[in-house]
């Protein structure tokens, strides 16, 4: 064979370690796409949850009649929680913001004390929050209630999007990780190619010849399963570190599920890809071989 020809081959040990690095990336992508689907109703409930509705209060109202006025908010079967924040605290921040008293600079003090209330999730829609405002009205020491419709309706659009998003993202990484695995794979049995050829002019058959391939590719499909799982707890562990609300949402049983998933999916395509790079020399003649 002339010097042109030079073998596109690279060391056993690098082209494992290069594919088993391709396959963790692939199915960590994986992996997290449908941890995120798999609690997407749990976050959206998060989010719903975190948008804050205002309850102006009229005067000046003392410890026990905050105390009393957050029970009887509470008491409402569409409120989660509620936050008390005084009329100092609201002028506090009105200085920190205007920098300087909002008296001399607005004429006026405009500070009023509030509670910000917290709705439950299955509330949060446009026409259940209307119901909502119109309750409030019942109470004598409410002055207004304010909310933003506008963000309601558009945070329940763009949740209503996640879940189609996800779909086609899962299906796209699926497709892109077959690619990507069965060229690796492709890569690294390319030095073998000769071998095979051989295989079948002796009788072996496509199942036999195909047994080493798939035996090898699925430890390294293992093993990449294995570290994908690793990233992916990395990354749980960090966000519900930073916040810790997020606890609640990523319950094991669904943390399972998806180890489980990636784990099946690291057997599942590295099987399919091997599979499918073996068949291409499979089906080559002896002269093709010479000008892969």
């Amino acid at each position: 064979m002339s010097d042109k020809r030079q073998p596109k081959t690279i060391s056993l040990f690098t082209s494992g370690v290069i594919s088993t690095i391709s396959i963790t990336l692939v199915l960590f992508l994986l992996g997290l796409t449908v941890l995120v689907a798999f609690t997407g109703k749990g976050l959206a409930a998060y989010f719903k949850e975190n948008m804050g509705m205002s309850v102006e209060l009229t005067g000046d109202m003392d410890a026990a009649a905050v105390q009393k006025t957050k029970e009887r908010i509470e008491a409402n079967p569409y409120v989660k929680s509620t936050t008390y924040i005084s009329k100092e605290e609201v002028k506090k921040q009105l200085v920190d913001d205007l920098g300087g008293d909002p008296e001399e600079v607005l004429g006026y003090d405009p500070s009023r004390s509030y509670f910000d209330v917290f709705i439950k999730s299955e509330y949060v829609n446009t026409d259940s929050i209307k119901k909502v405002e119109a309750s409030f009205k019942d109470f004598k020491l409410t002055k207004g209630l304010s909310f933003k419709e506008e963000d309601i309706a558009l945070a329940n659009q763009n949740l209503s999007k996640v879940g189609s998003i996800l779909l086609i993202l899962g299906i796209i990484l699926i497709l892109i990780s077959f690619t990507l695995i069965r060229n690796t794979i492709q890569l690294n049995i390319y030095s073998k190619r000769f071998l095979i050829n051989t295989m079948q002019l002796v009788g072996a058959t496509n199942g036999f010849i195909r047994r080493p391939f798939i035996m090898s590719t699925v430890v390294s499909g293992i093993i990449a399963a294995i570290l994908a799982n690793v990233a992916i707890t990395g990354v749980i562990y960090y966000f519900t570190n930073e916040y810790p609300e997020l606890i609640s949402i990523v319950t094991m049983t669904e943390l399972l599920i998806v180890y489980g998933l990636v784990l099946i999916m690291g057997i599942l395509i590295t099987v399919l890809a091997t599979i499918s790079a073996v068949n291409r020399y499979l089906r080559m003649t002896t002269n093709k071989l010479y000008h892969v």
